[in-house]
């Protein structure tokens, strides 16, 4: 497995699973008749106790920590992701069979969140939204992972990204000059 592309799409599939269903859980938070940042103030309960799911403000305490915890969750899955895509075999894989790998990791994830872990290490949130909401936060995320790996495989490889990058050595620029190795002697 290539590490850089691993670490690439662990990153950007986290990056995306995780803004989505935020968003997606402060507009269910929003539907649900709470306040906007309830949904992400619950994922701090692991810290701070029962108080910060039922907390409806904005907070450092409550809405900061469960914002970071809920992007850390989707980190750690979308590392999960990244290494069901990059085996060999998934190259050949259309965006059909993307969606599916990135729907069955998010069945994983919501297995693992809802009903495997102790209460206390539960995301919070799914104690004040309907099962729906539930729905389409996992469905965001999974789309988040979705997205990210559709990119990724239309990406062009790294050394062809610094070769695109890299003035040719007939160029005035300096060698080892901004992102470009010195050319070996």
């Amino acid at each position: 497995m290539d590490t850089s592309r691993w670490i690439g799409l662990a990153l950007a599939a986290g990056a995306w699973s995780g803004v989505l269903s935020a968003a997606a859980l402060m507009g269910a938070s929003r539907a649900n008749g709470d306040r906007t940042p309830t949904g992400l103030n619950g994922p701090s309960h692991w810290f701070f106790g029962e108080p910060a799911v039922h907390a409806q403000r904005f907070s450092v305490r409550h809405t900061v920590v469960g914002a970071l915890t809920h992007q850390a969750s989707s980190f750690l899955w979308s590392a999960v992701f990244a290494t069901t895509r990059l085996r060999p075999a998934a190259a050949a894989h259309g965006p059909a069979r993307i969606v599916a790998e990135a729907a069955l990791v998010t069945a994983a994830a919501a297995t693992v969140d809802l009903i495997v872990v102790p209460r206390r290490l539960t995301p919070g949130f799914e104690r004040r939204l309907s099962a729906k909401a539930l729905t389409a936060v996992y469905a965001s995320f999974a789309f988040g992972l979705a997205v990210a790996a559709v990119r990724e495989r239309h990406a062009p490889p790294p050394s062809r990204l610094r070769a695109a990058a890299c003035p040719s050595p007939h160029s005035t620029r300096p060698p080892g000059s901004a992102r470009c190795p010195a050319p070996r002697r």
